[in-house]
């Protein structure tokens, strides 16, 4: 029984983040005729983040985020000598290490 309960709440959470996903990236943006709606705040078709994607990103994605940073950096060291014979040390470091870090704590509050 204990599986059975286990498996549903994984399928539920899979389910969750799917929909919350696309309904994110499908409101993200506003045009009409290729001409931005709202110019307001932001440049070219950028909304500000609503309440709900901002509870969205601090509830959900950060904590992904700092697992990926983590990740990211066990993948980055046992890599490193394999990229330091390859001679892309920048580029490992850049896209194992910074880019998760900056997707996690660098970026405004809702934003994708």
């Amino acid at each position: 029984m204990r599986f059975g309960k286990s498996a549903w709440m994984a399928a539920l959470m899979a389910a969750l983040v799917l929909c919350a996903g696309t309904a994110g990236a499908a409101s993200a943006y506003r045009t009409a005729g290729g001409k931005c709606l709202d110019k307001e705040y932001y440049t070219d078709c950028e909304q500000e983040p609503t309440g709900g994607q901002m509870m969205w990103d601090a509830l959900v994605m950060r904590p992904i985020g700092m697992v990926g940073t983590v990740l990211g950096t066990a993948v980055w060291l046992v890599s490193y000598p394999f990229a330091a014979l390859g001679g892309n040390t920048d580029q490992a470091t850049e896209k194992l290490v910074v880019a998760p870090f900056d997707w996690t704590f660098q970026r405004p509050l809702g934003e994708f």
